[in-house]
């Protein structure tokens, strides 16, 4: 049997202190040291900030964080990311587009602080990189949008209704901007330091910048694969 996996939302994860340390090395402890001095900075230049989806006594910065000379390298290493292989993987090949940061904002989320489910339209692809976390002072959410009949819907391991990852330094997660999400409350007593942001890819739509392989997602299921269930 042939399983055709369509209409997926691909969110992309890169470690930069994790499993991926050393991919780009400007992206080392100490950076992201300085970069949590400076949104503390922020926050005391501006202690009122924003409301859109945060709640609770978390802060959240006004737009601006690309044009902030000490998150450049950060900037420069998410759109590396998008450029070389984010776009590849969804057909494009390198060097046909053109990646234009939307904007980018700071967020601190303290004990009992969280974001209401919400998304970011007006975009293609939007984002978050932690500063500061240890995994344990809440979980961004992913939440499936499309209808289910409750009264059916299966408990199966393929077929979750929302997707959950925990914040650590140095993480950086990239999803449609249309992919319904939420950030759970801060349970502990520590600060929840990141950054997020919203991208646009410019492309011709011109046929020959297309990886032709990347069209489709499919597998079969083996004989092997049946007796295993």
């Amino acid at each position: 049997m042939s399983v055709h996996i369509m209409f997926p939302n691909f969110v992309f994860t890169r470690e930069f202190l994790g499993k991926d340390s050393g991919i780009d090395p400007t992206m080392s402890a100490d950076y992201f040291d300085c970069l949590k001095n400076e949104i503390d900075g922020m926050r005391k230049r501006d202690p009122v900030g924003r409301r859109v989806s945060n709640a609770g006594s978390g802060w959240q910065s006004i737009d601006g964080c690309d044009t902030n000379p000490m998150f450049v390298k950060a900037i420069r290493a998410i759109r590396r990311t998008v450029d070389d292989e984010m776009m590849p993987f969804l057909g494009l090949k390198p060097n046909t587009f053109k990646t234009h940061m939307h904007n980018s904002w700071a967020n601190i989320n303290d004990k009992g602080a969280y974001n209401r489910p919400h998304l970011h339209n007006g975009c293609f692809y939007s984002g978050v990189l932690y500063i500061k976390g240890d995994g344990d002072e809440g979980q961004i959410q992913f939440i499936d949008k499309d209808n289910k009949i409750a009264g059916v819907f299966p408990h199966a391991p393929k077929l979750n209704e929302s997707f959950s990852m925990s914040p650590k330094t140095g993480d950086l997660h990239l999803f449609p901007s249309g992919l319904m999400h939420m950030v759970e409350p801060n349970p502990t007593d520590k600060d929840r330091y990141s950054i997020s942001f919203n991208l646009n890819v410019e492309s011709d739509n011109n046929h020959a910048n297309f990886i032709e392989d990347n069209q489709n997602l499919h597998f079969e299921i083996t004989s092997d694969y049946k007796l295993k269930i």
